[in-house]
């Protein structure tokens, strides 16, 4: 019925500690946790092998070369088998129980036409305040906290994805195609925890958040001019 996306690059020291979280937290569930390995150039594969053995509900799908973040997670959403579908972070700042937490909140809505997502309290930057503002003058649409995991929706809404972002920008359009789809946007508070393992992949440096940035207010340009 649930089929958990999660995107991995070089996180072979959070994964044990992942998928054990996740074994709790989808306990009673019919799911599966499709582990993406993203391109990873440490061991992950090894211990993606192992967790396999260990737990049945985890799947894997390796592709050889990351090419991005928004491309991991749609090569998982292709190999998934659920019908109603989610994706999260690998970092274990995202809880795994926040997953369960949407699938719930997914079964109370009786909709198909609902995405699903967390909202993360406390984090408020003037960065993302001025990435949802932008948001709202470009699509007059109001925007709820584009990168806050994990997302959660119906198959259906994957079937109008034309073009999906490589990159980062797939949170954005992820949401963007959900609100052009007529589908409700609900939120429930979600804590970012502390990564123990590794670090961020977003930006690690200046100069790789400036381009991230760069990027993500180019796409939102881009698909206001063109569509997608």
């Amino acid at each position: 019925m649930l089929s958990v996306i999660v995107p991995c690059y070089n996180e072979e020291r959070n994964l044990p500690l992942l998928a054990e979280r996740f074994s709790k937290a989808l306990k009673g569930i019919s799911a599966e946790l499709v582990l993406v390995n993203n391109g990873s150039t440490d061991d992950s594969q090894l211990v993606i092998g192992r967790l396999m053995k260990k737990y049945s509900f985890v799947k894997c799908v390796r592709i050889k070369k990351n090419i991005g973040y928004g491309h991991g997670i749609i090569m998982g959403l292709k190999h998934a088998r659920g019908r109603v579908l989610a994706y999260t972070h690998a970092d274990m700042q995202c809880d795994p129980f926040d997953v369960r937490k949407a699938y719930q909140i997914f079964q109370q809505s009786k909709s198909s036409k609902v995405l699903v997502k967390g909202n993360r309290k406390g984090r408020f930057s003037i960065l993302t305040a001025g990435f949802h503002t932008l948001a709202a003058l470009l699509f007059l649409k109001k925007y709820d906290d584009v990168n806050g995991q994990p997302k959660l929706f119906h198959r259906d809404l994957m079937k109008t994805f034309r073009q999906p972002p490589l990159g980062f920008q797939l949170d954005f359009y992820v949401q963007h195609k959900a609100l052009d789809s007529g589908c409700a946007i609900v939120s429930f508070p979600v804590k970012f925890g502390v990564r123990k393992y590794g670090y961020s992949k977003w930006a690690a440096t200046l100069p790789s958040k400036a381009r991230n940035i760069s990027r993500f207010l180019g796409y939102m340009i881009k698909i206001r001019i063109f569509g997608k």
